[in-house]
């Protein structure tokens, strides 16, 4: 019983912090519950008729108006209705009773409805929040998470966490006809009532033991659900290297793995589902049965319960126990769905990004220079990634980084896209922290370019036009013809209107890269970064990435990753980075006249690439 009483009050809390979804439908939560309440009323009058309906079949021909006259809950009638047959004041109570039952099943069919109302809204509610939390959050969070979690977190929590809406719901309306039960075997005897609550408490106590069992097994089958989506994310991702090395058996022998794991925690579940309503039944049905025994024993033949009581009592139970059944079933329940709210709640929890929020300043141009000023960062796990970084970006120049993996290159690329914070030390445009900048000015102007190209499974214009929604349609040509695409787009089936597919796989990887490019010169941007934008191409794409990269680089601030010595030698600056520190900067002649880090990566470059070495 403790248990159960533990979790209702962690279910409440979290529904509790579930607030801020339920204000859009908060008319409906009213709705719902006042519904509810006015069920539990209708089943009382029920209750309140069956008494009276009782005595009257229980009375003896002849002595019917006696019968009127000395029962208190009848008295009334004759005067209300007088001069009518027994027959007839039956049937009133009959009709009284249909139509009072028949009420209350309309008024809990308008419940229901508003409770699927309401509970879809709060799921579009929570599936955006997520989103909107995801979308706002920090970007390691993406790196350390695999897909297939995320994809388990929008399905199966969310669903989860709908179901728990629902039966908590449902246990709210229910315990109110339970309590108007116990209120109305109060009102026959209290000895009864005290009988009652022995019951409860016994069936409840063996039902919380299942209960107990089936929170447990909610916990193992989210964590079973999110391996499965998880290795199902990865293994679909990189399905060309399966095949290519001939893996097919190993990841199908992976996923029969975690597949039946899931299948195990699932029959486990259902099987300690189904025994909870049956062995609640039968301890219910067995102390019911003891409770009418004990009744006449004690009761009726003293005198201190009459038959039509008993009768009434007997006919509550048989309400009763069907729904006290039910509300065992609906705990078990809560307690195996509400592990998806606690799911949900974690990701909800997560920390917004950035910590230190964006300012409002417009960004329109770089005129002097960028500079890096004592700048550090360190994974979220403590390791040093950038240290103590000072440099200068004059603008309209080229910047060059080099250094060996894990140098800190892509994660200085990071920064000035502000994909990450600072941990210590500053970037400065003109004089003004780049953090300044209003969020949409900074990235309104910012062009980036990886090595891989991500596309989306839309259209060419769509990933064109990509967070430029309103590029025109001479940005749009002027983009295609600085990324040498024009011919590219006119050959496409549809031109512009050409679905890509998943990552781009209708198109080559020069092309790719090409249309990469396109989309970040239709921004017009004022800073252009490049990571590694053609260490993934074969020679003939390379050089017709390399092309429209250096037209693209013209008269624009650009920093550049890249590891192709003809991309490093037309650089204004290079800059030689290693174990996250600045070891030399100058241009490709004052670094080759030099014996440094940037000689020895020449030595170790080997057909016109610098070794990741180092």
């Amino acid at each position: 019983m403790k248990n159960w009483f533990l979790m209702l009050r962690d279910i409440v809390a979290q529904l509790w912090r579930l607030r801020p979804f339920l204000r859009p439908g908060r008319w409906l939560v009213i709705s719902v519950v006042a519904s509810a309440l006015v069920a539990a009323v209708l089943e009382g009058l029920v209750i309140a008729a069956m008494l009276p309906l009782i005595t009257m079949l229980r009375a003896e021909a002849g002595h019917f108006k006696d019968v009127l006259e000395e029962q208190k809950t009848l008295s009334w009638l004759p005067n209300a209705l007088p001069g009518h047959s027994p027959q007839f004041y039956v049937g009133v109570f009959c009709a009284t009773i249909v139509l009072v039952v028949a009420g209350k099943n309309l008024v809990l069919l308008i419940s229901q409805s508003l409770m699927a109302r309401l509970v879809r809204k709060v799921s579009a509610n929570l599936r955006l929040a997520v989103f909107q939390k995801l979308e706002h959050t920090s970007i390691h969070v993406f790196e350390e998470t695999k897909g297939g979690e995320l994809g388990n977190l929008f399905s199966i929590e969310t669903i989860r966490t709908q179901s728990t809406i629902e039966f908590f719901l449902m246990f709210v309306q229910k315990a109110l006809l339970a309590f108007l039960y116990l209120a109305a075997i109060v009102v026959i005897s209290w000895e009864l009532t005290l009988g009652m609550c022995f019951l409860v408490v016994g069936v409840a106590g063996v039902s919380a033991l299942l209960q107990s069992r089936l929170k447990g097994m909610g916990d193992a089958r989210s964590e079973a659900q999110r391996n499965l989506f998880g290795y199902l994310g990865g293994i679909f991702a990189g399905m060309r290297v399966v095949r290519a090395s001939h893996g097919e058996a190993e990841a199908e022998k992976r996923f029969e793995d975690y597949n039946q794991r899931l299948a195990e925690v699932e029959a486990k579940a259902a099987v300690f589902n189904s025994l909870t309503a049956p062995v609640s039944e039968v301890l219910a049905i067995g102390g019911a049965m003891v409770l009418v025994w004990g009744a006449y024993v004690y009761l009726i033949q003293y005198g201190r319960l009459s038959g039509p009581e008993l009768g009434t009592f007997g006919l509550m139970l048989l309400r009763m126990l069907p729904l006290m059944n039910h509300l065992y079933a609906i705990l078990g329940n809560l307690g195996y769905a509400s592990g998806g709210m606690r799911e949900i709640f974690v990701w909800l929890d997560l920390p917004r990004f950035p910590q230190r929020p964006f300012g409002s300043k417009p960004f329109d141009g770089i005129r002097s220079s960028i500079r890096l000023e004592r700048l550090s960062f360190n994974y979220p796990n403590g390791t040093p990634a950038l240290r103590d970084l000072n440099l200068e970006i004059p603008a309209g120049k080229t910047i060059a980084l080099v250094g060996s993996s894990g140098s800190g290159k892509s994660t200085l690329a990071s920064l000035l896209m502000r994909l990450r914070e600072p941990s210590s030390g500053r970037i400065v445009v003109d004089g003004t922290d780049y953090w300044e900048f209003a969020p949409a000015a900074w990235h309104a102007r910012l062009g980036m370019v990886e090595q891989e190209a991500f596309l989306f499974n839309e259209t060419v214009e769509h990933n064109l036009t990509f967070g430029s929604t309103g590029a025109t349609s001479a940005q749009v040509r002027k983009a295609l013809q600085v990324a040498h695409l024009e011919d590219v787009v006119a050959s496409l089936p549809k031109g512009l209107q050409t679905m890509v597919g998943e990552r781009g796989t209708m198109l080559s990887g020069g092309q790719k890269q090409r249309l990469a490019i396109a989309r970040a010169m239709v921004r017009e941007p004022l800073l252009l970064i490049l990571d590694e934008a053609t260490s993934a191409l074969d020679n003939v794409s390379e050089r017709q990435v390399q092309s429209a990269l250096d037209e693209a680089r013209h008269g624009r601030t650009s920093v550049v990753i890249a590891h192709r010595l003809s991309t490093i030698r037309n650089a204004d600056l290079i800059v030689v980075l290693s174990a996250g520190r600045i070891v030399e900067t100058g241009t490709w002649a004052e670094l080759e006249a030099r014996d440094g880090a940037f000689r020895q990566l020449l030595a170790a470059a080997q057909g016109g690439v610098l070794s990741e070495a180092g």
